[in-house]
């Protein structure tokens, strides 16, 4: 079907680009010159139109991603220092992370000073001091992480994560 209106369109551009020569011609046009301004009527034509040109992409097209899956486990094992005990700060920042959004869902904020004995009271004494230390140790890293899981979840999370 889209052929067939090719050819009906190129036919008719046709039938008119004769009768333009001829009106030319009479008007005192020489053939030839009649004939380069209709081809260079139709080069104009042709050039803004421009459905020659794929209207895709860019060429050439992207190569597909591919997801890398990385072990956040590994980073995590490998910011400990084994010899010291020493605990980086990536693995440091990821667990006071984790205490923050726990006391956040019992409303507590770690940063107020009018709820550090309510914290104190709910995770145990030194825990906050441990996070601010200059180097956390393995065994402090430990206890925060025990105080952290003996904070009461809410029931509605817990219902969630079951199904």
């Amino acid at each position: 079907m889209a052929m067939k209106g090719r050819i009906v369109l190129g036919v008719i551009g046709l039938l008119v680009a004769g009768a333009l020569v001829l009106v030319m011609t009479g008007l005192g046009v020489p053939v030839e010159f009649a004939i380069a301004w209709l081809l260079i009527l139709g080069v104009i034509l042709l050039a803004t139109r421009q459905s020659f040109i794929e209207e895709g992409g860019a060429w050439p097209p992207e190569p597909p991603t591919v997801l890398l899956r990385g072990s956040d486990v590994s980073r995590l094992a490998w910011s400990i220092n084994p010899r010291t005990g020493v605990v980086g700060h990536v693995i440091v920042a990821r667990v006071e992370r984790m205490l923050r959004r726990r006391l956040a869902h019992q409303g507590l904020d770690l940063d107020d000073p009018a709820q550090h004995a309510h914290i104190d009271a709910l995770i145990g004494p030194d825990i906050r001091e441990v996070l601010g230390g200059r180097e956390v140790r393995r065994r402090d890293l430990e206890r925060v992480l025990a105080a952290i899981e003996r904070i009461p979840q809410d029931d509605n999370r817990m219902a969630g994560q079951e199904r």
